[in-house]
């Protein structure tokens, strides 16, 4: 390793146009989409014949895929997805639920209501005891993974690390959160290692944007991330800091979507070939009109149902074995074919503000971005069940090593029926301590069915296991 791979020292403005360069060089991006538009259906179908095989793809491939237009090819794209997805994650989807401890954002970001010159908005952010309540309130309702969002308030790591472990340790009866993903500004290795110290320490989140220079430096004209190379230089630093869990992630609607797919998958190789792990999440989220966010309401870029379900299939075939995260509302027919065809983790609820999920909770510090009606726990396991998807609760099992040893082809049954048997196990959980007759209903004939199709040693143990809970022995997994 060099002395930048194990160095926890501050990162100089030259390590981080350095890095930043072989992260994003947008001449490459350009030359690649370039060279890919127009591929024959003979080209398409080569790339598509290596996509199943679980491989992945090169960012040449995706640069080929992400330009067809031709609806039968796409059909092909889509079709050649949904058999990706299906070996990699069968029907689980997982749920995450976004908490927002404070909304101090001092970044001046034109698409988003929470930017530091929205002066209507009153600022405020969460103590210890704020947070534990609105934990709990969410551990009432089955919730088990949260992800902190923090924007960019400088309130300090320490803040960070103690809504950390407020959230990893409050209980409500036998309940407590296992895992807390983390949404926040791009720090120093130093800053990024004090929070290893959190056992519940899940995906280090950090988007991008836009890998596009100019658009970005439009959309951030100030603050601490107006500063592009310090921004896609984050993950480099994460690693550094012995935090390898980490995710990606683009705007859609910023920026000409096919760049972006393209720079945001090659980024995701980079990250692959220099650490030896991929990134455990790619999330898209959608640009949503806002009338105190002006770039919010451009509809240039603006992209449209079809080309999202198009977006997550190439995302799963170029990164068989990296969760896509829906956190945005769609329509309910469009949220079924993403969860047919890549999507394999959901973000439940929409409420951006501290204290959202209790009653203490100020609307009025919303900043507009309570962009949808809240979808409660209950009705989100509903209807993936209705929709025979398995809610998969158990949060243990997400791993990124375990795509590393997946992609060798190295106990990939092992793994594969351990999961869809830990995901059974804990959807049988959830329906015997929250839901409502109707929900158990539904997912009993979605744990039954899977259950059959689990290997007979499998079901048997999953089986035994699901006895003991019903006896009120709980959390085990295989």
């Amino acid at each position: 390793m060099t002395d930048q791979e194990t160095s926890l020292d501050d990162w100089s403005p030259e390590q981080v146009e350095q890095v930043a360069a072989e992260v994003c060089p947008p001449d490459a991006i350009t030359e690649l989409l370039a060279s890919g538009r127009g591929a024959d259906r003979d080209a398409i179908g080569e790339i598509l014949l290596k996509a199943r095989d679980m491989d992945g793809l090169a960012p040449e491939q995706v640069a080929c895929l992400i330009q067809v237009d031709d609806p039968d090819a796409r059909a092909e794209i889509m079709d050649s997805a949904r058999h990706v997805h299906e070996t990699a994650y069968g029907r689980r989807i997982a749920i995450s639920t976004p908490v927002c401890p404070t909304n101090r954002c001092i970044n001046d970001c034109l698409y988003c209501p929470l930017r530091r010159s929205n002066t209507r908005l009153r600022r405020t952010s969460s103590t210890v005891s704020d947070l534990q309540r609105e934990v709990t309130a969410l551990l009432r309702e089955g919730h088990r993974q949260l992800n902190l969002v923090f924007g960019d308030d400088r309130s300090g790591i320490h803040y960070v690390r103690d809504m950390m472990l407020a959230a990893s340790g409050t209980r409500s009866g036998i309940e407590q959160v296992v895992r807390v993903d983390l949404n926040i500004n791009a720090m120093q290795p130093a800053q990024l290692h004090e929070l290893t110290t959190v056992a519940a320490l899940g995906t280090y989140h950090a988007f991008q944007e836009t890998y596009h220079p100019e658009t970005y430096a439009r959309l951030h004209p100030d603050g601490p991330k107006s500063n592009f190379a310090w921004r896609i230089s984050c993950h480099d630093r994460t690693h550094q800091a012995g935090i390898h869990d980490v995710g990606l992630g683009v705007l859609l609607g910023a920026y000409d979507y096919r760049y972006d797919v393209v720079a945001i998958l090659n980024h995701a190789q980079y990250l692959t070939a220099r650490y030896g792990e991929p990134p455990t999440a790619i999330t898209y989220p959608r640009l949503v009109s806002t009338s105190v966010a002006p770039a919010s309401q451009e509809t240039r870029w603006q992209v449209r149902d079809d080309d999202f379900v198009f977006i997550a299939a190439v995302t799963r075939l170029a990164a068989p074995r990296t969760a896509i995260v829906l956190c945005t509302p769609v329509m309910r027919e469009v949220r079924r074919d993403l969860y047919g065809l890549g999507v394999s983790e959901v973000s439940v609820g929409s409420l951006s503000y501290p204290g959202a999920y209790t009653a203490d909770g100020d609307p009025e510090v919303a900043g507009a971005l309570t962009i949808a009606r809240p979808r409660a726990m209950e009705m989100l396991v509903y209807r993936l069940c209705e929709a025979g998807f398995v809610p998969d609760l158990c949060s243990t099992q997400r791993s990124p090593r375990d795509r590393v040893v997946q992609a060798h082809g190295a106990l990939e049954s092992t793994t594969a029926e351990r999961r869809a048997a830990n995901s059974l196990l804990s959807l049988r959980e959830y329906t015997m301590d929250y839901a409502s007759p109707d929900t158990k209903r539904v997912a009993d004939a979605v744990v039954q069915r899977e259950l059959a199709r689990l290997p007979r040693r499998v079901r048997s143990q999953t089986l035994q296991l699901m006895v003991q809970a019903e006896a009120g022995l709980r959390r085990q997994t295989l």
